[in-house]
Parts: C-alpha cells; structure tokens; sequence
C-alpha cells in the first residue's frame, strides 16, 4: 500500500544514475483494480516511507495554508533494481491529500508481481473519509514498463472541479471524483516507499526527484522554494525496531533536487533540504576552511589558525567580519547567503624569566594590551650562597643591558616582543647581580641571624629602615 507519511526522521550520499534519455511514448490503460483488499492496519507489516514535504512560508503538511489543484514532480527511472524479497513493493511518486480525508498519487514502482518487477507506472487513491484511518481499500491502476534507465518522467496530478486526474508525462492514466476540488490547507509531497513488507533490508534506490510544483486556485504553477524531509512511514506501519534504513538528502546547492531512498542518513521530520545558500569565507592570512553551500537552518563552524610571521611575532584570529560587521563568534546560522572574512590582530610573545621562584605572565599578548607579570616568592636560600648562610631579595625586573624596573610585580604595554629576567641581590654583596650599571648602594646586609639595620620593600625593591611600616616610595604596608 502507498500512502501519505505520518511520522518524521530524513538524510545523505551521493548516487550515480546512467545519462538522461529522451522519454519514450508508452501505451496507458485506465483499467482500475483493487489490488489491496485488507484494511490499513500493521497486521505486523511496514510502510518505510521517506520524502519531501512542500512547504510555504505558512508551514507544511496539513499547515502549507495555500489551497491546491494540483502537483507534480520529475522523477528520474532507475532500472533495474534489485528485488530481495519477492514480497516488495518500492515505490516513488508524488501525492496529495484533501480536506474531506481523501487521497491519490501517481508514480512508479518496482514490484515482482506487476510486469515482472520492471519499471512500471501506476495511480492510487482513497476515497474520502477513508485515508486517515486507511480503510476501503486503497483502489487505482498499474500501468506499463516505462524507462529506460536515467529517463526523467514527469508525474502529475490536477482537479477539474471535484474530479482529480493523474497524469504521466502529461498523458492522462486515470480519474476519479474525491469530492473536494482543492487541497485545503494541505501541501503536495512526493516519496520514495517500500510498501507492505515484512523486513526491513529492502534496497530502496535511492532515486532522484526535482522540480516539485503546486497549482493554485487560478490554475497556475508554482515552483517550490523551500522543501522539508518527510519522514518515516505510512498509515497503519507498524514501527521498526532496529536503525531507520532510509533516508532522504539534497544535492548541494540546487533547489528542489533530491534523493531518497536506501543509504542515506535519516533526518528529522521537517529538517530542511532545500533552499541552499553559499557561505563565501575569505582570510588574508593562511588557508581557511567553510566555503560551500549549506541549507536552510543549518550551522557553520569557523576556525582559523594562527600564522607564526617570526618565532616572537604571530597572527591571531580575532573575529569574523560578516555584512562590515564584526563578531566574535565561531558559528553562524545560515539563512541567506553570507560572505565572512576573517579579522586578525598582531600578537607578540612575552618571554619571563627567573633564577628562583615561579614566574608568571609568560605568553602572547595582543599588540597594545597590557600585561602583568610577577615572580614568588621574593627570597630565597636556594644556591651555594644559601647553602653558605646568605639569603637572595628579588628586587626588580631587567629586560635589556639599560632597562631596569624595580619590585617584584609590574605592568606595562606590549609593543614588541620582550623578554624580562628577574633581579635578584644576595646578602653577601652589596650591588645587585648584573646590574652594574644602576646607581643603587645596598648596605648593612648581614648573615642570616644576624640583625639588619634596614630592609627592602618587597614591591618595589626600595631599601627602608627596618622599623618602617610601609614603603615611602610605592606604599606598599609592610
């Protein structure tokens, strides 16, 4: 049985189908069989179901809003396909429900009771008031081989009053009065089915559509902009347990071209697979990955490397400029076609150093930021010196032969690279390791044990007398 999908899950991968052919002249019949006599319940069977849903800019399904009389869709012929149970029935078509519960589609199938499980044409309705519930039996017409592979047929439906028709390559197959004469609030579908079966290994295609359209009230026809994933069985399937097996994906950047069928990740009913939009990602520095087309709705992920310019010196991403704009994000919804550019600044390494203690603030800074760097704690008895009794003071900071700045924490902007080492005085000279050059007098350091007539700051380095409870240079409360 083929019938409109209920539930929701679509999907990915990509199909080579033989060239397109010239369609063929076929011969149609109109005869009507029933070829299903049971009602529409599970009765422990599958209708496996996958699609695409129309959708305007009111909603889908039963919400589209835009009343029809008609639909169609180009579906592309894959002939043969494998049979693997002699019980299958695979199907792709386009359909439409009306408001007073009726339906009919029209499309082909593969199945081995009907002309041997070649391609063939057929048409399919319900009577009103019989689609919801699936019960009447579901009535229509197999019709005869059409192909050859890679052929692209057109198949379509349209209301003359009450009176719906179905069309194959614009050749009457058959009609039949579902007394409404448009579709209410309903959108037209189109999908790929594996009907009434016991299991779940059927190979579905995938098989390749495009080109669904609606006629409206006046009898004009619609290109669809947009189309969501349709999703996954039909009235009165039972549920399977294991993974979903079929699936519905896009062709990257073109509208309204699909697949569906086997081997495809399963999307969420309504999960978009047209429109498309490009993202044009662009960077001065590097190479950076994004550019592309993505559907509607979907998330792009930007990431940019920094771009070493020297050992010291590099380019850091800093944001992405989109419409002159910048922003610090990483991901962008994609709802129109967006150009990124990647926004860099200069950073520099800054380099600290000590003989004793644990330093902190190395790293890389921004050109123009400030940073902050410090060392602890500020004396120390490691060495030979302390082993000998003398204790080393951490006085200030030296970032060249001629630059000094005293205490043990220090801020400054960064406009180059920089590396600072930590001064540090022992008790048992009375200048400064290293720092000849600086006109500081250190006297009356003694042995440990021994009383000291002075001390330092532990901020700034400044020499005080030792019964000074704060420092007269940087203020520092000792």
């Amino acid at each position: 049985m083929k019938l409109h999908a209920i539930l929701g899950i679509a999907c990915l991968v990509t199909v080579v189908l033989v060239g397109s052919a010239a369609p063929t002249s076929f011969a149609v019949t109109h005869d009507s069989v029933d070829r299903y006599s049971t009602a529409g319940t599970g009765n422990g069977l599958y209708w496996f179901q996958v699609g695409v849903l129309a959708e305007s800019d009111l909603g889908y399904a039963d919400q589209f809003g835009i009343p029809t009389t008609g639909a169609r869709v180009d579906i592309r012929i894959l002939s043969p396909q494998p049979i693997t149970h002699n019980d299958v029935d695979l199907s792709y078509w386009v359909g439409i429900n009306t408001p007073n519960d009726a339906f009919i589609q029209v499309g082909y199938e593969v199945d081995p009771r009907v002309n041997g499980g070649r391609t063939s044409w057929f048409w399919e309705y319900f009577l009103p008031g019989t689609a919801t519930e699936g019960t009447g039996g579901f009535l229509g017409a197999d019709g005869d081989v059409i192909g050859p592979n890679g052929t692209w047929v057109t198949f379509s439906l349209t209301a003359s009053g009450t009176v719906w028709s179905a069309f194959v390559n614009q050749e009457r197959v058959g009609s039949i009065d579902l007394q409404a004469s448009n579709t209410g609030t309903n959108g037209p579908f189109a999908s790929a089915e594996v009907a009434e079966v016991r299991e779940a290994d059927n190979v579905l295609g995938p098989v390749e559509f495009r080109n669904l359209q609606y006629r409206d009230a006046s009898s004009e026809w619609h290109t669809l902009n947009a189309g969501v994933a349709n999703c996954c069985y039909s009235v009165g399937s039972d549920t399977y347990g294991g993974t979903y097996p079929y699936g519905v994906e896009g062709i990257p950047g073109e509208n309204n071209h699909w697949l569906a069928g086997s081997g495809l990740p399963t999307l969420k009913n309504g999960a978009y697979i047209w429109p498309w939009y490009h993202v044009s990602v662009f960077s001065s520095y590097g190479t950076v990955a994004g550019t592309g087309y993505y559907v509607r709705g979907s998330s792009v992920h930007l990431e940019a490397a920094d771009v070493n310019l020297s050992s010291n010196t590099r380019m850091s991403l800093a944001g992405w400029y989109l419409n002159g704009v910048l922003s610090k994000d990483l991901y962008f919804s994609v709802n129109e076609d967006l150009n990124l550019t990647a926004s860099y600044q200069e950073q520099f390494l800054v380099t600290v150093t000590s003989e004793y203690g644990r330093t902190v603030g190395s790293g890389w800074y921004a050109k123009g930021s400030e940073a902050a760097i410090s060392v602890s704690p500020t004396f120390t008895t490691e060495g030979m010196l302390g082993a000998n009794g003398f204790d080393s003071i951490m006085i200030g900071w030296t970032g060249g032969s001629s630059w000094f700045s005293p205490g043990n924490r220090i801020s400054f902007t960064v406009t180059s690279p920089v590396t600072l080492n930590a001064v540090w005085f022992d008790s048992s000279l009375a200048l400064p390791i290293g720092i000849a050059c600086c006109a500081i007098a250190i006297i009356g350091l003694k042995r440990r044990g021994e009383q000291s007539s002075f001390q330092f700051c532990l901020r700034c380095g400044m020499k005080i007398p030792r019964d000074s409870s704060f420092c007269p240079e940087c203020g520092e409360q000792i």
